[in-house]
């Protein structure tokens, strides 16, 4: 018995040693690969914000308006169910492109391509660039394009720069369009229209007097503690008060918000952040906007890219096919790459519940009838960029958080948009062109 027992206890005292030694020898690996273990999560954590990124990029920059032909007329073409930008994005995601050839820069074959009953078009509000649709630099020199023509064929699609008025056409591999195509010869709704050309691009007119139904939302409006906490953190923030209603949080000298105050009955905020400026490519202003959208935190649902012009990219809710103006002359955010600082203009209005049609409706003009009007009244048709139906926000009194989306035409025109009513009124007013530029 006594052997047997000094027989355990130098087993036991075997087995502790063995453990002390394998945890030592364990500790010793760890430490000196924590470079190695750090680079595991680093790299997961750079896979998760590249698929996070990718996915508000395929969010916001969907094409917002499609057309096709019927018995030789042009036709905006929309369907509440069965959406077709929506639907042209989604049959994207497992397509690989090929080769990317410019087949023509002249103006005729580009009209000619805008008017053949062959192909579905979808167009972006503005310009974008190739690499950002593809998701990939598949190109050098990243052209940049406005619409999309779905050819016949599933190997390959046209983009078409309105501006330059260059067609390219785009290898595929693996793209199916026959949904799409079902969609746009069946799209409930189809109102007449034409291409015109404005400026350096071409707008759609449309030719018809309209019955444009007007809807309803009950919203919800973040406080300004919200946007502090996301855009200057929770630390060392302070807050100073003007004389003009407007209440300015500060992280430091270069970072900043303005929020208004309640007696304003304004919804617009300011975020601005002095930094050196640096050169930055179309592509690449278009990115970084992307990243300030989701660190504001708002509603990304219905948001889609609205409008570039002289640095600034804004982004506008889309409701039934048309964005929605939160301000007068305002879309949801606009980020503007200035000389020496990032600005940040957006509303924390978010569209939250819609109403039930309730069978409310605006008849609106043909748009030549309003081109017509503003230039009676004194603004310069050459001034005229673009031409749009959008909806103007009202506020219904009948719920404190509600409202209505009232369709009226938008001008953009001197690089500013605002309702053709507005327009109308500053040209008859005699108002100089200076002050129309800086917005007085």
């Amino acid at each position: 018995m006594k052997l047997k027992f000094k027989l355990g206890d130098i087993l036991l005292l075997i087995g502790t040693l063995a453990a002390v030694i394998l945890s030592i020898i364990l500790w010793i690996f760890i430490m000196t690969n924590n470079q190695y273990f750090s680079h595991i999560n680093q790299t997961s954590n750079v896979t998760e914000q590249s698929h996070s990124r990718n996915r508000i990029i395929s969010n916001l920059f969907v094409p917002t308006s499609s057309y096709g032909f019927q018995n030789g007329q042009l036709y905006n073409l929309y369907d509440a169910k069965k959406n077709l930008p929506l639907e042209f994005s989604n049959e994207l995601k497992d397509v690989k492109y090929g080769n990317i050839e410019k087949i023509s820069s002249s103006r005729h074959k580009y009209e000619q391509m805008l008017n053949n009953s062959a192909y579905v078009q979808l167009t972006f509000p503005n310009e974008v660039s190739v690499n950002l649709l593809t998701k990939k630099d598949v190109t050098k020199n990243d052209q940049k394009f406005r619409r999309i023509f779905i050819s016949p064929s599933n190997f390959y699609f046209y983009l078409g720069s309105d501006k330059s008025t260059t067609i390219y056409r785009v290898g595929l591999i693996k793209a199916d369009f026959s949904r799409l195509r079902s969609y746009a010869r069946n799209a409930h709704g189809r109102q007449p229209v034409k291409f015109v050309r404005l400026n350096d691009s071409y707008e759609v007119f449309y030719t018809q007097t309209e019955h444009w139904r007007v809807y309803s939302y009950l919203t919800n409006s973040q406080p300004d503690s919200y946007f502090v906490t996301r855009l200057l953190g929770t630390a060392n923030v302070t807050a100073r008060s003007s004389k003009k209603g407007w209440t300015t949080y500060s992280l430091n000298y270069y970072t900043k918000l303005r929020a208004p105050n309640t007696e304003l009955k304004e919804a617009d905020f300011l975020y601005s952040r002095y930094e050196k400026s640096k050169v930055m490519s179309t592509n690449e202003r278009l990115l970084d906007s992307v990243e300030y959208v989701h660190k504001l935190g708002l509603s990304e649902q219905d948001l889609r890219y609205f409008d570039y012009s002289n640095g600034s990219v804004s982004y506008a809710n889309y409701i039934e096919g048309l964005p929605v103006f939160l301000s007068s002359k305002n879309p949801q955010i606009t980020t503007r790459f200035a000389q020496d600082a990032i600005e940040i203009a957006f509303n924390n209005t978010d569209l939250q519940i819609p109403i039930p049609f309730d069978g409310q409706t605006r008849t609106l003009p043909p748009s030549e009838t309003v081109v017509h009007n503003l230039v009676n009244a004194g603004l310069k048709k050459a001034a005229i960029q673009r031409v749009i139906v959008a909806y103007r926000v009202e506020k219904d009194h009948s719920h404190d958080n509600l409202i209505n989306l009232i369709p009226v035409y938008y001008v953009k025109a001197y690089n500013q948009w605002r309702s053709a009513a507005e327009w109308e009124k500053y040209g008859s007013s005699g108002v100089s062109q200076n002050q129309l530029v800086k917005g007085n």
